[in-house]
């Protein structure tokens, strides 16, 4: 508040752009209970000395536990006109450092805000680990800021550049049409944060877009590229609002609904799983570590390319490679980065490529790591490991002239290279010796060597190394009833299930249900389709459940947080003697609850085409049945259930998947959902 394939190589197509993600809601409070939750909030306490006098704004207030109170349903932040601390105002701030810090995502508060001169609420993000440096070198990011005496305005700012005061900002202002303004009732406040900008909405209106920012001496897109936590204050005073005046009148209360975090599959746990050696973003290779050299045959030179970027990846800017010999095969040249990087735990490398039509060449990848630990790389005690990538108009490995291409490797394909680079130990250990290893990644070299004398012209983008080390599994089963319970029921081998990458266009592993109808996928990471093939299932079946719910058969999308096994992931077909009614319009008669995941409560929506019994009742992972929310008669047209996570008696569910499922007059239908803690 400041002013593949289980194979060497996986290559894949951009065919077209994939499907809209989906925010998918990771973190909340909905202050149900009666006290915060100090498991998520921690309330900071003064007045910011003796480092921080003022917190930095020349605020007025003492920051206590206690003014920070819930009941009702609502989080309540009270500044109060009183002695304490040798300060004359008392309120409160918390935040929610290393116990809810994320980089990207939608963050969201419903609140009212209070009025007066001298008052200044805010919800607002800081960086958790400051990697750039001190304020604002690291960054901030003011979802809302408002102040008391403006009661129609709030403001969006981030905050960047360099250390204070060499730090700047940029941001908007939202003015909120008559006649009522933030203090006669709740408005929701959100930001969207994504690698290539940040956008700011106010009741769900969209009113404000950043896409430019800078760290001193750092690469884009930071500061913004750490983890980030959540604080919620109501300052008295202060630079922006100034002192409260005669007119002020307390105590003033900021009253919050709700605080909630949703990211895309792709955001989980981002950092955890993948080290981005470059995103190409800084539209400057020289300035970035980058160098070029030629060879023996050829030469020719890197830039950057703001022309076309990897589909799905960064915000417009990629790498230029031009490399040639006028008709020669061989050796052309190449380029680089020297760029050190811990690369500990993670296991592939992966990169996006566009080549020219026409030509024929080998992209030679290799990967230099520095084996004595002096920080540089040097033929005799370091290693350079080296993966052969094979670029023509018939394919190979990367098809001349098919538009952006990714290409990921596992790590152990990679072989030690003494062509060039003799030495080292001849094992890749990619962790430095400070951390244990004996290797640490030094520099990406790519070098062209052609085949038939054309040249070797290509984009490239986004190079990257993740982590592969989770799975996904679950069953199709042969759902007799009809009710898309998995209670009991066998499963349905012989059933091809296929992992598709999104990003890449490309299938990139299979496998066929064995087992009781089982399937897995191992040593995976990212966003995926789990997708069902339909040729492969039993004559005239009809879906009644996969994960994301059956209104999109035979497939469900899912993002892969690092470690972790996602199982349960199955999939319902009910026999042809099985008679499943069904609605026009499939899927959309039972919709799928919001939020989803959820803690502690979700909406539910249907859909009747005319009146008739209804029930819609919550299972169960074993199909036992925790609470039946609508049993009657209903009319036609949209109906809404909110259910509050408890069971028929009353008491909280424990987190876990749930199922949820309509019969009416008309047919059945059954959705999964998700609670979380």
């Amino acid at each position: 508040m400041h002013r593949v394939l289980a194979t060497a190589i996986v290559v894949g197509f951009f065919l077209s752009a994939p499907a809209a993600a989906q925010y998918q809601l990771v973190w909340s409070d909905e202050f149900d209970g009666t006290r915060l939750d100090l498991t998520k909030w921690e309330p900071e306490i003064g007045d910011g000395c003796p480092t921080l006098c003022g917190w930095g704004n020349n605020e007025l207030e003492y920051y206590r536990a206690e003014n920070a109170t819930v009941a009702g349903g609502f989080l309540t932040i009270t500044a109060k006109q009183e002695i304490f601390g040798n300060r004359l105002y008392t309120s409160a701030r918390l935040r929610t450092l290393n116990q809810g810090d994320w980089e990207r995502g939608r963050f969201e508060m419903r609140a009212k805000m209070p009025i007066g001169q001298g008052l200044w609420p805010a919800f607002w993000m800081l960086p958790t680990d400051s990697v750039y440096g001190t304020w604002a070198a690291s960054g901030e990011i003011d979802i809302m800021e408002y102040l008391g005496h403006k009661p129609f305005e709030v403001l969006g700012t981030l905050h960047y550049g360099d250390t204070a005061p060499g730090n700047v900002f940029s941001g908007n202002t939202y003015v909120k049409p008559g006649p009522d303004n933030f203090n006669d009732g709740f408005h929701d406040f959100a930001l969207e944060w994504d690698e290539c900008e940040m956008r700011w909405y106010v009741d769900g209106l969209h009113y404000a877009t950043q896409a430019s920012w800078y760290t001193v001496g750092e690469p884009w897109p930071a500061p913004f590229d750490e983890r980030f936590h959540i604080l919620l204050n109501l300052a008295v005073g202060g630079n922006l609002p100034g002192p409260p005046d005669t007119s002020t009148v307390f105590p003033a209360e900021m009253v919050v609904d709700y605080v909630r975090v949703y990211q895309l599959p792709d955001q989980v746990d981002l950092q955890a799983c993948t080290e981005i050696f470059d995103s190409m973003e800084h539209g400057n290779p020289f300035g970035n570590g980058f160098y070029q050299f030629p060879g023996s045959v050829g030469s020719g030179t890197i830039a950057a390319q703001f022309a076309t970027a990897a589909p799905g990846e960064g915000c417009g800017t990629s790498l230029s490679a031009a490399f040639g010999s006028g008709g020669t095969p061989g050796f052309y040249g190449g380029f680089g980065r020297n760029w050190p990087l811990d690369l500990t735990g993670q296991t592939h490398f992966s990169f996006w490529i566009n080549p020219a039509a026409g030509q024929n060449y080998n992209l030679e990848v290799n990967l230099q790591d520095d084996d004595n630990g002096d920080g540089s790389i040097t033929v005799g005690p370091d290693d350079e490991f080296q993966k052969v990538i094979v670029v023509s108009p018939s394919g190979g490995d990367v098809v001349a002239g098919g538009g952006w291409q990714k290409v990921t490797i596992p790590f152990t394909d990679f072989v030690d290279d003494n062509s060039f680079w003799n030495g080292g130990n001849g094992v890749f250990d990619p962790t430095p010796a400070s951390g244990g290893g004996n290797g640490e990644l030094i520099h990406i070299v790519m070098v062209m060597v052609g085949n038939d004398g054309t040249d070797a012209d290509f984009d490239t983008d986004h190079w990257v190394f993740s982590r592969h080390a989770s799975s996904i599994s679950g069953r199709v089963w042969d759902d007799v009833n009809a009710d898309g319970l998995e209670a009991g029921e066998s499963g349905l081998n012989g059933v091809t299930v296929e992992l598709y990458d999104p990003a890449a266009g490309l299938v990139v592993d299979t496998d066929v249900t064995s087992g009781d109808g089982q399937y897995t996928f191992l040593e995976r990471g990212g966003t995926f389709d789990v997708r069902i093939v339909p040729a492969t299932l039993p004559l005239n079946v009809t879906p009644t459940f996969d994960p994301d719910g059956t209104g999109t058969p035979n497939e469900f999308a899912i993002g892969l947080e690092c470690d972790t096994a996602e199982v349960d992931q199955s999939f319902g077909y009910a026999p042809q003697a099985v008679d499943v009614a069904v609605l026009p319009g499939a899927g959309e008669a039972l919709r799928q609850n919001a939020p989803n995941p959820f803690a502690p409560r979700t909406t539910i929506e249907f859909e009747l085409p005319r009146a008739g019994t209804v029930e819609l009742a919550i299972y169960d992972v074993t199909g036992r049945r925790v609470r039946t929310l609508v049993d009657g008669v209903r009319t036609a047209g949209s109906h809404r259930v909110e259910w509050s996570g408890e069971d028929e008696a009353g008491r909280p569910v424990s987190a876990g998947v749930y199922y949820y499922k309509l019969r009416t007059d008309d047919g059945q239908w059954v959705r999964k959902m998700a609670r979380l803690k």
